[in-house]
């Protein structure tokens, strides 16, 4: 019996099919983005009013360096679990002092909370004053075509809007605040280990809901996590949880700034 000639296969196309099919799974796949903290700086503007010298007292500075070693206002600490407690102790320590007391505080240097932030109060009264102050200012910029003064009085103006909203929204007679100035600062190092660094802002993270936990417990009977969670699952907000998250986040902003890591 004759032996029987096996044919060849044509693979001279199957180069242009792997391409194609390459293409189609780049097209189709979809890529997992990396989680990151990403904060936005807001770009520096011309003031009509000179900004004051920021006070040691209002800064909450927390550094890192190459070999990730901590140092928080100036004191190193072995352990990152302990971030939060500083950073509530930073919010807190002056909280809760009357008028009169910080008055008298405020210029005592043996005070216990000197070093802190103090705290001011503001009535719609007044907040109603400082939003039409702005709008004139504002109404004079935008005659003048200043572009950098526009941009400044219409963010006072809606500064002062939200703490109008939060007065209403608290139903308080008037708003208890930390100083404008205070806010916490992240020094980091090139070299630094993006775990430590995302550390950092986990724990400044977990102190500010704790804060605002209790304010939410205080005005409204629940927390603000439970808040924020069913807003997220009811986009109508059939609740009104949007303004209540809005007034606790005007009495405990997020005001953290990145500095550049250097070498």
């Amino acid at each position: 019996m004759a032996k029987r000639d096996i044919p060849e296969i044509n693979a001279g196309s199957m180069a242009d099919i792997a391409f194609l099919l390459l293409i189609f799974f780049l097209v189709t796949t979809t890529m997992e983005k990396d989680t990151a903290y990403i904060r936005y700086i807001p770009q520096k503007l011309d003031s009509p009013i000179p900004p004051p010298e920021i006070e040691q007292r209002n800064i909450f500075e927390i550094r890192a360096n190459a070999a990730n070693r901590l140092m928080i206002r100036g004191k190193i600490i072995e352990n990152p679990d302990d971030i939060s407690e500083r950073v509530l102790e930073f919010y807190r320590m002056n909280r809760n002092l009357t008028a009169s007391q910080t008055a008298a505080y405020i210029k005592n240097p043996s005070y216990k909370g000197i070093d802190f932030p103090f705290y001011s109060r503001v009535t719609m009264d007044e907040v109603k004053r400082k939003i039409n102050e702005n709008l004139d200012e504002l109404d004079k910029a935008e005659a003048e075509e200043k572009d950098d003064f526009i941009t400044f009085y219409d963010k006072m103006v809606k500064n002062w809007q939200k703490k109008e909203q939060a007065l209403k929204t608290l139903k308080v007679n008037e708003l208890i605040e930390i100083h404008p100035q205070a806010h916490i600062r992240v020094v980091v190092q090139q070299k630094t280990e993006y775990r430590l660094f995302a550390k950092i802002h986990s724990e400044i993270q977990e102190a500010l809901v704790e804060l605002r936990n209790e304010a939410a417990e205080k005005y409204f009977g629940e927390s603000y996590s439970k808040m924020r969670k069913r807003l997220d699952q009811d986009k109508e907000d059939k609740k009104g949880d949007g303004k209540k998250i809005k007034a606790l986040e005007v009495l405990y902003p997020e005001s953290i700034i990145e500095v550049k890591p250097k070498g």
